[in-house]
């Protein structure tokens, strides 16, 4: 698990159950100070003990933290994310929630599996539609399976 002596100013976080993405941006004390990186929200204080609870920390962020130890990097550079690992699955987008940035999409299987914006290219993701079929790799995440890596493809594909 993770502790607050390990999460250091710039670190990328995501609230665990409304998908929010911010920057930390001081721990000071037993607080952690939050600048929120979804235009129109508001900075936040949260409480150590509830940040620890309630907030995941990127892998992306860990990852270059642990490699700076074992090399002299560069100040605040940070690895390139891991490739998802595992097959790709195709599948059709079921339901869009635009203005909370998800969807949920049926895959060939039957199965519904939910994927987020932050999951495939921003002007992707705003350029699909409920009924386009996708290609994806299933990921587990803190709340459950999660397409990553998601692109539409052309129905001869599928």
């Amino acid at each position: 698990m993770l502790t607050l002596d390990e999460i250091e100013a710039g670190a990328q976080c995501t609230h665990k159950n409304t998908g929010l993405r911010y920057a930390v941006v001081e721990v000071e004390g037993q607080e952690v100070l939050l600048e929120a990186q979804t235009e129109g929200h508001e900075p936040l204080t949260v409480p150590a003990e509830l940040f620890l609870k309630e907030f995941h920390v990127g892998e992306r962020y860990l990852a270059a933290r642990r490699s700076r130890g074992r090399s002299r990097g560069r100040r605040g550079a940070t690895a390139a994310p891991a490739a998802p690992t595992g097959p790709k699955s195709k599948g059709k987008i079921k339901k869009m929630v635009r203005d909370r940035g998800f969807g949920f999409i049926r895959g060939d299987d039957g199965k519904e599996v939910f994927f987020h914006r932050s999951g495939m290219n921003g002007t992707e993701y705003d350029n699909i539609a409920e009924g386009d079929i996708v290609e994806y790799v299933i990921q587990e995440g803190p709340r459950g399976a999660r397409a990553e890596h998601v692109k539409t493809i052309s129905p001869d594909a599928a």
